[in-house]
């Protein structure tokens, strides 16, 4: 029972918690690992999460695990760039879309300067914003799922995408 209990949510989940990770961290290979603990902590909690708190206890978790990546690797970054070495810098990943050269190389430069925008914003900001304008969530399953009062979320939200125009601004008028 337990395990196609388990199979079920990862299926219906997998893809939201590795976007989430992946908009947060902007690594491949750390969304991947994230997403890879929170199905692990699913599969251990799974008994104990209500079934209608599902989606805001994997976010929840997809989130601290974030956070927590980025502290590791602050420290590895300050202790690379402490010892004279250089931080490799990551690399968007490709995706064909089968437009001219030109456009393409558009789109790419777009998406990575909203990227690092996203990437400046304040931990709190960026995840509601990741949230809400990426995933798409509801108010209510963003308040549940940070523990934040709805006033909150509705502000942080204001804040992010009033920053996002400020990072922005220059690259679009």
């Amino acid at each position: 029972m337990k395990k196609t209990q388990f199979k079920k949510f990862v299926a219906r989940y997998k893809d939201l918690i590795y976007s989430h990770a992946y908009y947060f961290t902007g690594n491949t290979d750390d969304a991947a690992d994230i997403t890879q603990e929170v199905l692990l902590k699913l599969w251990h909690h799974l008994d104990k999460i209500a079934p209608g708190a599902m989606k805001s206890w994997l976010l929840k978790v997809t989130k601290n695990l974030c956070i927590d990546c980025s502290r590791r690797n602050r420290e590895i970054a300050f202790s690379t760039l402490t010892n004279g070495s250089n931080p490799e810098r990551f690399e968007l990943e490709q995706i064909e879309t089968g437009l001219n050269p030109e456009q393409e190389t558009i789109n790419n430069d777009t998406k990575n300067r909203i990227l690092n925008a996203i990437q400046k914003l304040p931990p709190k900001i960026k995840d509601v914003i990741i949230m809400r304008e990426i995933h798409d969530l509801k108010y209510e399953d963003i308040a549940s799922s940070m523990d934040l009062p709805m006033n909150s979320v509705k502000v942080y939200l204001h804040r992010g995408r009033k920053l996002l125009f400020e990072y922005l601004k220059p690259y679009f008028g």
